[in-house]
């Protein structure tokens, strides 16, 4: 079990091991950051209760990415955890689209069909990721930064994951503002220009050497932080329609069969979902086994059924 967790651990392509380890490399500097510059100035070495608890905070919040970005990257969610059936069994949805290229896309996404890649049967919303080097369950999309396809059993990890990350870069952001009118007393227009625009403002000699650092780092973390938001909107408007990011890609609206969100919600985070962001420990399993899903059949010819 640990020689398999390892595996997957490290990515199948070795040109995301550059990305992976900026990820890792952002996280460790972030926290490094905050712990012997940001907080030691704010509270001018002086161990105080306040200090104590952005500490408590501080950490809990680096529990939750590191936990949820762990279990992400070791949750396996590729059709290896389940058994394909030998026979590809019939076709049980076909489009009303008049396109014959969306009838063709839908009709090979949304049943069972034959990977000449994996060599195998696979169930209707499973995409060959050539990167990882298998098909993957309910396939979301593939995260170069993570070296891992997101699907249906590790999305829950993933968003959260994304979730505390902005959290994070949010407790940052306040911390490097409290850090600010500490060094200069007020908040002016070079302070902002130093934040927005820390090269631009080294070149015009508004900022010394050891501000211009400072100054990239909480530029990074206020893009990386709209960045973070971005991924998060976009990931809960694609829940909300029980779509994937392929499906929204493509135009496939089958799976939108009028739940409210929060049943797409459990659908995806399972019935706890509720709890989960609040450790990554704490079990959910999304619903269903990643074969076999509701289908809105006004979207289907009559040959259709309720599930696939």
């Amino acid at each position: 079990m640990s020689n398999r967790r390892v595996k997957l651990l490290i990515p199948k392509d070795r040109g995301e091991f550059v990305p992976l380890f900026f990820t890792i490399f952002l996280i460790c500097a972030y926290v490094i950051f905050e712990l012997y510059v940001i907080l030691p100035t704010i509270y001018h070495n002086i161990f105080t209760y306040k200090e104590i608890l952005h500490l408590i905070f501080g950490f809990y919040i680096i529990f939750n990415l590191i936990g949820n970005l762990y279990l992400c990257m070791i949750t396996d969610t590729s059709i290896s955890t389940i058994i394909c059936p030998v026979l590809l069994p019939s076709p049980i949805v076909i489009s009303k689209s008049k396109e014959k290229i969306q009838q063709d896309i839908i009709y090979s996404h949304c049943n069972w069909h034959y990977c000449h890649n994996c060599e195998i049967n696979v169930p209707a919303r499973s995409q060959h990721c050539h990167l990882c080097k298998i098909c993957i369950l309910k396939h979301d999309h593939h995260c170069t930064f993570l070296g891992r396809c997101i699907g249906f059993r590790n999305i829950r990890y993933y968003m959260c994951f994304l979730i505390w990350t902005w959290i994070g870069l949010v407790y940052c952001n306040i911390l490097h503002m409290d850090y600010t009118y500490e060094l200069v007393g007020t908040f002016s227009w070079r302070v902002i220009i130093a934040c927005l625009c820390p090269f631009g403002a080294w070149l015009f000699g508004l900022v010394d050497h050891f501000s211009l650092i400072l100054s990239c780092i909480c530029s990074t973390s206020i893009m990386l932080n709209l960045y973070i938001l971005f991924l998060i909107i976009q990931q809960i408007i694609l829940i909300k329609n029980s779509q994937t990011w392929y499906e929204y890609i493509k135009n496939i609206h089958i799976y939108q069969i009028g739940k409210s969100f929060q049943s797409n919600l459990q659908l995806v985070f399972g019935k706890r979902w509720y709890l989960i962001l609040f450790n990554p420990l704490i079990s959910s399993q999304p619903y269903g086994d990643g074969m076999s899903y509701d289908i809105n059949i006004m979207e289907t010819n009559p040959i259709s059924t309720k599930r696939i």
